[in-house]
């Protein structure tokens, strides 16, 4: 990997220096603080927080359009007519098209899935899609994870005298679609007080309410898995009503897996009860994704729906197969960014290049991003057409500055952080330029260091056992919940050797006081180091799974005496 000359060794900041003060009593020390750096400073509020089953169901009618969708899909299931699930080709769109296949059928559905492939149709609803499925005799269109940006492709439907209903959760534009009903909890006008669920946890909602209205009982246990899976893979916050959907997902799993998940499981060399939200986002998500992102996501879909083992070990190879060649183009197209990029400053990156497969250009995205801090946009440039994927930081929400330019775009659409979008190839110097002007005027010309929020600094010679495992119980963790982030000073660093296959980690053995830790360090081999270091660093299992080693955040010579920032 090339080093990136002059790039800013990141801040670290305390997140609330007050914790220690707010803990509660009785708590192990460092746990209580850490749980105080989160807000949680009552027993009630960590009772709520390590047992989300105990907070209260919010009703999925106050979310807006539902008992509209409702209405029409019972009117669909009593009038025998067809309904096509349409989903996007990542995890979230495929995940909630098996939630709603297989919670419609047992109701008498007759179902059509769909979902578009990404490089002859690209992302969300298109004419050529909603023509095809009413000929193919669909009465009844659902869109899943997609839909709220399609103005023009549902009045097509309309025209051609089929309904839609979308069930979706992205950024919601001015003008809603014509649909039947539009189920999305970021609308303005949601009452609902959870805005933050994935579009699968928007599916698992809908059943829950279809089912009840149908005098039916719902079994929670046969779907949430999935919505636990698309939620992470997603990276939905997980706090409130997604960490009580992952947690109990997660116990789900560890009862027993359907048979896509147990094929993935052996081909990831994952075992079951060592499921955790970790291991959903890296090893299952991205085998998973590579269907989308270099063959067809209806792999990932029929193995989530298969009914015997064979079939699934056999999509399940498919999958990994895809996700080796995903990994090696990755790191192909991440080098050539890299190169073309140089030593380039601008506030915003946005590169684009030939034959960059557009199923991986979000992932460089994303490593741009997170290297370089600032946002990243990468694109596969066609003969006539680029389509583009887009990663932000913190403070800068990059759908709202694509919209600004909508009128050089094609199509657009996604979140604050993570965006898409089609343009033509002669705007391609002019729409760069204005982004790149959007994010001066938002960040400045000097994007700021890259910030590592720390919840605590802790002795590692001082955590307890019990401290350890209170620590590992802030599981699920991910975005919105990230694990506790502790800094410990002069540790002595005792080993330090590369690995992964472009020797870009560190293998880590670490000592304080007579205790020795394991460590991992991720895209950290150029880490400046020295006989005594300062590590900021969480705790995980280790790949063994028989203890726990460190995840190394970030390292630094101790005389360099970096400051730990107050907030």
């Amino acid at each position: 990997m090339t080093a990136l000359v002059g790039l800013p060794k990141p801040r670290w900041r305390l997140r609330d220096p007050y914790a220690h003060q707010n803990g509660i009593a009785n708590f192990p020390p460092i746990v209580a603080t850490v749980l105080a750096a989160r807000g949680i400073t009552t027993r009630a509020q960590a009772d709520l927080f390590y047992k989300p089953h105990l907070a209260p169901d919010y009703d999925p009618l106050e979310l807006p359009g539902m008992h509209e969708a409702i209405t029409r899909v019972r009117q669909a299931i009593e009038g025998n007519e067809t309904i096509a699930l349409y989903g996007d080709f990542d995890v979230d769109g495929v995940t909630s098209v098996a939630v709603l296949y297989e919670g419609l059928k047992p109701l008498g559905a007759d179902c059509i899935n769909y979902i578009p492939d990404r490089f002859a149709e690209g992302y969300g609803l298109n004419l050529g899609a909603v023509k095809k499925l009413r000929e193919m005799g669909a009465d009844l269109l659902v869109t899943a994870d997609c839909g709220i940006s399609s103005v023009i492709e549902v009045a097509y439907a309309n025209q051609l005298g089929l309904d839609v209903i979308i069930l979706d959760h992205h950024t919601v534009p001015d003008e809603l679609p014509a649909a039947v009903a539009a189920v999305n909890p970021k609308r303005p006008d949601s009452p609902y007080p959870f805005d933050e669920l994935a579009a699968v946890g928007v599916a698992y909602r809908f059943l829950d309410v279809l089912y009840e209205a149908m005098h039916r009982a719902f079994d929670h246990s046969a779907f949430v898995d999935l919505a636990a899976l698309g939620t992470v893979v997603d990276v939905a916050p997980l706090f409130d009503e997604n960490r009580r959907i992952v947690t109990e997902g997660l116990a789900q799993m560890q009862k027993g897996l359907r048979w896509g998940l147990d094929a993935l499981a052996k081909v990831s060399g994952t075992a079951p009860e060592r499921f955790s939200a970790e291991t959903l986002g890296f090893a299952i998500g991205p085998r998973m994704n590579a269907a989308g992102r270099l063959a067809h996501a209806n792999i990932a879909l029929d193995l989530m729906l298969a009914r015997d083992p064979l079939t699934a070990r056999n999509l399940a190879e498919q999958l990994d197969h895809l996700n080796r060649q995903r990994q090696a183009q990755t790191e192909e197209a991440f080098a050539l960014a890299e190169e073309k990029l140089g030593t380039s400053d601008d506030p915003l990156i946005m590169v684009w290049a030939e034959g960059l497969s557009p199923g991986i250009v979000g992932l460089v995205a994303s490593r741009l991003a997170e290297r370089r801090n600032r946002p990243a946009i990468v694109l596969s440039k066609g003969p006539e057409e680029s389509r583009a994927s887009a990663r932000s930081v913190p403070g800068f929400d990059i759908v709202s500055a694509i919209r600004k330019e909508k009128h050089l775009l094609e199509r657009h659409g996604g979140h604050r952080a993570a965006a898409g979008f089609t343009v033509r190839n002669e705007h391609l110097e002019t729409l760069r330029d204005r982004l790149i002007n959007t994010a001066s005027e938002q960040l400045g010309w000097e994007p700021a260091r890259r910030l590592i929020e720390v919840d605590a600094e802790a002795r590692l010679a001082g955590l307890t056992g019990t401290e350890v495992k209170g620590l590992m119980r802030f599981e699920p963790c991910g975005q919105g919940n990230r694990k506790p982030v502790l800094l410990a000073r002069g540790v002595q660093l005792k080993d330090a050797k590369p690995v992964g296959s472009a020797q870009d980690h560190l293998r880590l053995m670490v000592k304080d006081g007579p205790i020795t830790w394991r460590g991992i360090a991720f895209r950290q081999a150029e880490a400046e180091l020295d006989g005594q270091v300062d590590i900021v660093f969480s705790l995980q299992r280790d790949w063994r799974g028989d203890g726990v080693e460190l995840e190394v955040l970030d390292i630094a010579p101790a005389f360099e005496q970096r400051p730990l920032e107050s907030s």
